[in-house]
């Protein structure tokens, strides 16, 4: 039961994300770059949830999903932010 419940919870936060994302597909220059983090990175918020993401001509690619209170320029440092 309560694995259902998680996974419905997770269901529906990806499905928020996805809503959240919709302006970006039009706009995909509206969030604020991240050059500081990696060169071409932009960051869009949802809640307490910023979502890191790089846009080309045919899509936006989202790089990570980071809590508000965690450290970006740490975590982004560790991996791989190209498309």
């Amino acid at each position: 039961m309560a694995e259902q419940r998680g996974t419905a919870a997770a269901s529906a936060f990806v499905r928020n994300i996805q809503s959240r994302l919709k302006p970006l597909l039009v706009h995909p220059e509206l969030g604020p770059r991240r050059d500081n983090l990696a060169p071409g990175l932009r960051v869009h918020f949802h809640q307490k949830y910023a979502l890191y993401y790089r846009h080309t001509d045919s899509e936006v690619v989202i790089v990570r999903v980071l809590h508000g209170s965690r450290d970006a320029r740490a975590l982004l440092g560790e991996g791989d932010t190209s498309p």
